[in-house]
C-alpha cells in the first residue's frame, strides 16, 4: 500500500510538472518574445501578503537614492498590499491581477522578488530566466535545509518545478555555498552582497518607540520557528513551566516578553497573555501588530528562539540571544540543518524554566554575555557590517545589464 502511496506520489509531481511548468513555461516564452524589454525598468514584483522583508528595504533605498537611474516600478500579488503601497507610491504601483500590472510585466527585463522557491508560487505568472533576469534578494539567511537539500522534497518533485534565478543574494561566502547547494545554482550567480533589510539594523530609526511605548523598556523577543512538518510550535515548552512567576521576574527588571510566532500560532494563544493581572509583561507581537520584524528587532534586548534563523539576522545587533532546541532530534529528523546547530548558536541552550529565567537575568544585566562567540559566529554570516547591501545589488544589476 504505502508502494503504491509513493508511486501515485511521484506520479502527480510529474504530471503537474509537465502541465504547470512546462506547458506554461514554453506559452509564457513565446508572449515574452513578443514584448521588447526595457533594461532601464527595475520591477519589484511582491508576492507576500505584508509590506515588509527585503523588497520593502530595497525600494526605499531605490527611492531616496535615484541616481541609480533606473525607473522603479512595484508589482503587487495580493489586493490588500496593493492598497497599502498605492496608497504609499501611486504613480508607481500596479495591480499584478490588472492589463496594466501584465503589460509592465511583460516589458520589465529586471525583476526583483524575495520570496518563493517552487514555481508555481507565482501562479499566474511564471518567471522565466530566458526572458528576463529574476534577482531573488531572498528572505533569511538559511539554518534550516531549503528546497533541494530539504529531506522528501527533492524525491517528490521534479526539479523544473523550483523556480530558477538569475541571481540570488547572499550576506556572506559561507551562505553562499548554502544557497548555491539549495537552488542548484552556480556560484557566481550567488551574489555575496549582504540583504537590504539588514541594512536597517545597522542603521536603525525610532519610529516604533512612538506607537509602542513599551519599547523604551527592555525588550525580549520570543520568537520560535515555523514547523511546516511534526508538532506545532511550543512556547515555554519547560515542565517546570510557571508563567506568573516569570512575569514576576519581568516585573522586577522592567522588562516585557514580546511572543512572535506563525499567524496559526499566534490564533492559539494571543489571548492568553497580555493579562493586567496576570501577565501584564508577556505581549503577543504576532505580525498584525509588527508586520515587519525587522523594525521590531533593532529594539531586542534578548532574543529568545529554537530553530529560526532570525538570530542571524539578530547578530547584527550584538546583544544576548538564548536557545530553547526542546525538540532538537525530531527537528533534524524531519527538516535538518544545513550546518551544526551547537557550534553555530552563540548562546545558552536551556531546557527548564528555572534556566531559563537565570540565562534572561544574565542577558539583561550584562549586554556583553557571550560577545566572544556571538562576533566568531557574526563575521562567519556576515561579510559585509556596514549597511550597504542595497547599493551593492545596484552595481551587480548594473553589470548585467551591460
Amino acid at each position: 500500500m504505502e508502494v503504491r502511496k509513493s508511486w501515485f506520489k511521484r506520479f502527480k509531481g510529474w504530471l503537474l510538472s509537465i502541465i504547470l511548468i512546462d506547458l506554461m513555461t514554453l506559452l509564457t516564452r513565446f508572449v515574452e518574445s513578443i514584448f521588447k524589454k526595457d533594461p532601464s525598468v527595475l520591477t519589484l514584483f511582491f508576492t507576500e501578503n505584508y509590506f515588509a522583508d527585503n523588497c520593502r528595504y530595497f525600494l526605499t533605498y531605490l527611492l531616496e537614492n535615484p541616481d541609480h537611474n533606473f525607473k522603479v516600478r512595484v508589482l503587487v500579488k495580493q489586493q490588500k498590499l496593493f492598497n497599502q503601497i498605492h496608497k504609499l507610491h501611486p504613480e508607481i504601483t500596479y495591480n499584478a491581477n490588472s492589463f496594466s500590472g501584465l503589460r509592465l510585466f511583460l516589458r520589465t527585463k529586471n525583476l526583483v522578488i524575495s520570496h518563493g522557491s517552487d514555481a508555481s508560487y507565482f501562479f499566474p505568472y511564471f518567471l522565466d530566466v530566458k526572458s528576463k533576469n529574476i534577482i531573488n534578494l531572498w528572505h533569511g539567511i538559511p539554518l534550516k535545509r531549503l528546497s533541494l537539500q530539504v529531506k522528501g522534497i527533492r524525491e517528490s518533485k521534479s526539479r523544473n518545478r523550483f523556480q530558477k534565478f538569475s541571481a540570488i543574494c547572499a550576506a556572506s561566502t559561507f551562505e553562499q555555498f548554502l544557497l548555491a547547494s539549495c537552488f542548484d545554482m552556480h556560484m557566481d550567480d550567488v551574489w555575496v552582497t549582504g540583504t537590504p533589510r539588514n541594512d536597517y539594523l545597522i542603521h536603525p530609526s525610532e519610529e516604533l518607540l512612538k506607537t509602542h511605548s513599551y519599547l523604551n523598556s527592555k525588550v525580549i523577543l520570543y520568537a520560535p520557528t515555523w514547523r511546516e512538518y511534526g508538532n506545532r510550535s511550543s512556547f515555554f515548552p519547560f515542565i517546570d513551566k510557571d508563567l506568573k512567576a516569570l512575569n514576576q521576574m519581568l516585573e522586577s527588571q522592567d522588562t516585557y516578553l514580546l511572543l512572535r510566532g506563525h499567524r496559526e500560532e499566534m490564533e492559539r494563544i494571543k489571548n492568553n497573555y497580555g493579562q493586567e493581572d496576570t501577565l501584564s509583561r508577556i505581549l503577543p507581537a504576532h505580525q498584525e501588530i509588527f508586520p515587519d520584524v525587522q523594525l521590531l528587532l533593532a529594539h531586542v534586548d534578548v532574543l529568545v528562539t529554537d530553530y529560526s534563523s532570525i538570530y542571524l539576522d539578530y547578530l547584527l545587533v550584538d546583544k544576548p540571544m538564548i536557545f530553547i532546541p526542546y525538540d532538537l532530534e525530531e527537528y533534524q529528523s524531519y527538516r535538518g540543518f544545513l550546518f551544526d546547530y551547537d557550534s553555530h548558536t552563540p548562546g545558552d541552550k536551556v531546557y527548564t524554566q528555572d534556566e531559563f529565567v537565570a540565562s534572561l537575568e544574565k542577558a539583561l544585566n550584562s549586554a556583553d554575555t557571550g560577545a566572544v562567540d556571538r562576533t566568531r559566529v557574526k563575521n562567519l554570516f556576515h561579510t559585509y557590517q556596514d549597511g550597504m547591501a542595497s547599493e551593492r545589488i545596484i552595481s551587480k544589476i548594473n553589470q548585467m545589464n551591460k
